[in-house]
């Protein structure tokens, strides 16, 4: 058996397709609206702890706790391989347990996290546009270092098919994605407001995902849907964080990033192919939005090439998972 830890939105689309295929103890955290996409995606998890909210002191404990509860249930289900995306309780208990940690890896920023868990993995997969001193310095060993040409969110579009237009949205509208105040990494205000306000002065209709439950003036808010669909039928998506922009960019739905901190490797990445952009302050993020609208068609082609070309990084675990003699019946 494979134990599987989820404890992000975006780890569903990730895991969704391995875990169908394999057998699987899939846990999970109670975070945001992570349960209820679980659901939606038919995964069936284990919720075990809680995320800690923007607070070190609390995210420590609950993280504490998480790993006593882990360890009484993985031991009882005898997994062989254990395997996540930047969990911090999942490689410490697998080490603990002598179990073989494979840890996806897109974050060289994450330091606190990757500094507690990188020097636990049996194999670290990462993709090739992240800093490797920069992973290495924070503890991951050279030789068990795995990189992947391509972005985690190649895996997010393996199967997707675009819907017909969202129902109740405006046939044109601007998809905002807020900051990503919960992270431990993330250490800035939140202008989230100011933009969509900016945004609605210039005319455009507003669609926010947000990041929990707090609500936005100006805007459509929609929770726990079909991310990807709403992505695609855009006319143009603002991010403030990193999933969500790298799937625009890999649909070809015109996107930049408002990200306010240093961008991660498989951004600068995707800003090199010319499928993302990043602007800092309202002006020129709507003067970017402007010169965008009219290159969607241009931009889908572009992507499409540029994806067939990338790895898939759910197929390089499953051959590392075969190297170590890994159970995949």
């Amino acid at each position: 058996m494979i134990w599987v830890d989820i404890t992000n939105l975006p780890h569903v689309l990730l895991f969704r397709g391995f875990v169908k295929a394999h057998k699987c103890l899939v846990t999970a955290r109670r975070f945001q609206q992570l349960e209820a996409l679980l659901e939606t995606n038919r995964i069936h998890a284990t919720m075990v702890g809680r995320h800690g909210g923007s607070g070190l002191e609390e995210k420590l404990l609950e993280s504490s706790r998480r790993v006593t509860e882990l360890s009484s249930l993985v031991a009882r289900e005898a997994a062989k391989v254990a395997v996540s995306k930047h969990s911090v309780e999942l490689p410490r208990v697998a080490f603990g347990l002598g179990i073989p940690v494979l840890q996806i890896v897109d974050n060289e920023h994450a330091e606190h996290q990757n500094r507690l868990f990188l020097s636990l993995c049996t194999k670290v997969i990462a993709p090739q546009a992240l800093e490797k001193g920069r992973l290495l310095e924070q503890g991951a060993s050279p030789s068990r270092l795995v990189r992947f040409r391509g972005v985690c969110e190649v895996a997010h579009l393996e199967s997707f098919v675009p819907g017909p237009h969202p129902p109740g949205l405006p046939q044109d509208y601007i998809l905002v994605r807020p900051v990503p105040r919960f992270a431990a990494y993330f250490r800035e205000r939140d202008e989230t407001q100011a933009l969509i306000d900016g945004l609605k002065g210039e005319g455009h209709e507003v669609v926010v995902i947000p990041r929990g439950d707090e609500g936005y003036r100006n805007a459509r808010v929609v929770r726990c849907t079909d991310g990807l669909n709403l992505i695609y039928h855009a006319g143009a998506l603002v991010g403030g964080g990193g999933t969500m922009n790298r799937e625009g960019a890999l649909l070809g739905t015109p996107t930049i990033s408002f990200y306010p901190q240093e961008p991660l490797g498989v951004d600068r990445f995707l800003m090199g192919k010319g499928l993302l952009h990043h602007a800092e302050g309202t002006k020129a993020i709507i003067e970017l939005v402007r010169e965008q609208a009219h290159e969607k068609e241009r931009l889908r082609g572009k992507a499409e090439r540029l994806r067939a070309r990338l790895e898939d990084p759910i197929k390089v675990l499953e051959r590392e998972i075969s190297s170590l003699g890994g159970p995949l019946s």
